[in-house]
C-alpha cells in the first residue's frame, strides 16, 4: 500500500475522531455530510487521482456508521456498509487495479 495514502487515511480517521471529541456527537453527521458531498464532487469531475473521491466517501461512510451505531439506526448502518463495499470495489477497479497491473483493467 502506498505510504502516502495510508498516512492520509490515518489523518482522516483522526480528524473524524477529533471533530467528534471537540464538537460533540452531532458533529459526526455534519462531517459525514461534508465528506460525502466532497467525495461525490471529486468523483464527478475528471481527475487523474480518483482515490481522493473514494477516500472522502469512505470517511463519510465511517462517520455515518458511527452516527448510526450511536443512535441505533440499523437501516442507515446497513446502507453505509453496502456503500462502503461499493466504494472499495470502485476504488479497486478505477484506481488500484490499473495502478498494479500497469493500465490493464
Amino acid at each position: 500500500m502506498n505510504p502516502n495514502l495510508l498516512s492520509f487515511a490515518v489523518c482522516l480517521a483522526c480528524l473524524v475522531a477529533a471533530v467528534r471529541f471537540l464538537y460533540g456527537p452531532a458533529a459526526s453527521q455534519y462531517l459525514a455530510a461534508v465528506f460525502g458531498a466532497a467525495g461525490a464532487v471529486l468523483l464527478g469531475i475528471p481527475s487523474v487521482h480518483p482515490i481522493w473521491g473514494f477516500a472522502a466517501l469512505l470517511v463519510s461512510c465511517a462517520a455515518w456508521s458511527e452516527f448510526a451505531l450511536r443512535g441505533r439506526h440499523w437501516a442507515l448502518l446497513a446502507q453505509q456498509i453496502a456503500f462502503a463495499g461499493t466504494i472499495v470495489v470502485g476504488g479497486w477497479f478505477w484506481w488500484l487495479q490499473p495502478m498494479l497491473l500497469g493500465g490493464a483493467g
